[in-house]
């Protein structure tokens, strides 16, 4: 199975975040660039494992292919495209040997084959889809 979907992180991960002071008042910061896109690709990654798990205990099927796409703007025609930033083909016997109480989604994809290019500064860049 190909599971193709559309993702705005935009509109998900927010770019702020709150905490509290020393002295109990709300404090609202701005990620930096690194901590932000790192918030993203966890999310990111999260999410493709948690549409396999789904999939699985819906389907009997042993392997789906996940590819998320995002609207990224090209600086250098000036337009959005809708681009390919994870593409990840999951069999059903690995994800199922992990233990999601202790992994990083980002680190487990390399128990499966993937398509990633990730930048800590720029976040996601655009790769090929997994063909069956």
């Amino acid at each position: 199975m190909i599971i193709e979907y559309n993702l705005n992180i935009d509109n998900v991960v927010p770019e702020k975040y709150a905490t509290l002071t020393k002295t109990g008042k709300l404090s609202i910061r701005k990620y930096t660039k690194t901590d932000y896109y790192e918030v993203v690709q966890q999310y990111v990654s999260s999410l493709a494992i948690r549409i396999a798990r789904n999939i699985f205990g819906l389907l009997p099927i042993k392997t789906v292919i996940i590819n998320t796409k995002n609207n990224i703007l090209d600086t250098s025609i000036g337009e959005i495209k809708n681009i390919t930033i994870l593409s990840v083909k999951i069999d059903r016997n690995t994800l199922n040997g992990l233990n999601f109480d202790l992994i990083n989604p980002f680190d487990a994809m390399s128990n499966f084959e993937h398509n990633v290019r990730f930048l800590k500064t720029k976040g996601f860049q655009p790769v090929e889809k997994i063909n069956i």
